[in-house]
């Protein structure tokens, strides 16, 4: 993998375009909602001391701090190409099959960065306990994570983009 990405922040295509529809709808949607209530509160007088005002106040800034949050990290954001997904070695954007050592049952795990994860689905990030024991290890290696639930290992079967 070049090593332009290996420290970066790294999406998938998929990924950018769900941040950037986030990043939208709050700039248009949710500021348009504060937009409103500010408007409304105000239609009733004084709101200089009204708790309902302040409320809506911290609402407006936690609004504009995640609207920085998502452009900031779409600004330093690198998207993954396939030919960036290593094959060798488990990587961000590997697809991973291994076998629970101890259920003999075979799992599939699709490795990208916390952003992305969806365990549900079988996309677990790079620092979960599973997904950071399988970083940069090979085909056919045994690796153990420690869980809360306790230790699993895992048989590496292959490897792909």
């Amino acid at each position: 993998m070049p090593d332009m990405i290996e420290d970066a922040l790294i999406m998938t295509p998929d990924g950018k375009k769900k941040v950037e529809e986030e990043l939208e709808r709050l700039k248009t949607v949710k500021r348009a909602e504060i937009r409103e209530r500010m408007q409304n509160v105000a239609k009733g007088g004084e709101v200089s001391e009204d708790p309902e005002f302040e409320e809506i106040k911290k609402d407006q800034a936690m609004l504009e701090s995640r609207i920085v949050n998502l452009a900031n990290l779409l600004s330093k954001a690198k998207i993954l190409t396939p030919s960036q997904i290593p094959t060798d070695r488990v990587g961000i954007g590997s697809r991973v099959q291994v076998r629970n050592l101890k259920t003999k049952e075979e799992e599939t795990y699709t490795i990208l960065q916390s952003m992305e994860a969806d365990p549900a689905q079988g996309i677990i990030s790079d620092v979960c306990p599973v997904g950071r024991v399988l970083m940069r290890s090979k085909k056919g290696e045994v690796v153990t994570a420690e869980t809360p639930t306790g230790k699993l290992k895992y048989l590496i079967l292959d490897i792909k983009k």
